[in-house]
């Protein structure tokens, strides 16, 4: 009878093992989200951005604000400083506002318009969407136990090495350069999202693809969002010459307004109804 608990005991802690390092790869692939009060009430029209930014405002600085409908000053950048941005936010004024988590919980709000993308892979895609090609893949099994590279973008000098122990980086889309290297995009592999691994040459790095460097350079960064988001800048919306800075929401204005009428006439009618009674 023992021996059979013992087996059962241990059966169970397996499956429990398991089951946590399943949690965990689980928890591993979550989508972090901001500590932030108006994220939070507002996550559901939030758009995850996840990509590097760089500071280009007027007068040489970009505001971060408390939120977008508060004006509360809470940091200054510098233009040319770089900041990872995970979510954006489009106001009822038609501007687009993207969140910063700093260090000790510190949060907050700039306007995108003041904000360029770091060249990455979704700029690479774009700068060359029509010569890309639609194809599913994997690389070749003889990559087992070797040290694979993979790329921010074809050519991209920042570039991370694995070696494969398992599981065979697959990749969708295939994009062959000028010196005739074929990259395949990799959506997920242990970490690493939206990345590229050179189909024909998995292990060469940057020297050993392009001893004499690429053969046309890659776009350099670009505004936020394209025409309709680059527009949202100073001498439009309203905002003449002036910084963009946080406006109260109008719905949310009303709704406050008349929850204080509310309050105010419920606070009346009680004080009649008090009186009245004492009256008596």
């Amino acid at each position: 009878m023992r021996k059979q608990m013992g087996i059962l005991t241990g059966m169970l802690c397996g499956i429990l093992c398991c089951c946590g390092l399943w949690a965990m790869s689980v928890r591993a692939d979550v989508i972090w989200e901001p500590m932030d009060s108006f994220y939070e009430k507002h996550s559901s029209e939030c758009t995850y951005v996840n990509r590097q930014f760089t500071a280009k405002g007027p007068d040489g600085k970009v505001i971060l604000y408390k939120s977008p409908i508060l004006p509360e000053q809470v940091a200054v950048w510098e233009n040319g400083y770089q900041a990872y941005i995970s979510f954006t936010y489009k106001d009822s004024h038609g501007i687009v506002w993207g969140i910063f988590e700093g260090e000790n919980g510190m949060t907050g709000w700039m306007p995108m318009a003041y904000m360029e993308a770091v060249y990455d892979s979704i700029s690479f895609q774009e700068e060359f969407e029509d010569e890309i090609q639609d194809h599913i893949g994997e690389l070749d099994e003889s990559c087992m136990g070797e040290e694979v590279f993979f790329w921010k973008y074809p050519g991209s000098r920042d570039n991370n090495s694995i070696i494969i122990r398992n599981n065979i980086p697959q990749y969708r889309w295939v994009y062959e350069d000028e010196d005739g290297h074929r990259f395949g995009r990799v959506a997920y592999y242990f970490g690493l999202r939206d990345v590229w691994v050179c189909i024909d040459a998995p292990g060469a790095d940057y020297e050993q693809l392009y001893p004499d460097g690429v053969s046309r350079e890659k776009g350099e960064e670009g505004a936020y969002g394209g025409e309709e988001e680059s527009s949202i800048k100073d001498g439009e919306n309203g905002w003449g010459t002036r910084r963009i800075v946080p406006k109260a929401d109008r719905g949310m204005v009303w709704t406050a307004a008349a929850l204080v009428a509310l309050v105010t006439a419920g606070t009346a009618v009680l004080l009649v109804v008090l009186r009245k009674k004492e009256s008596r």
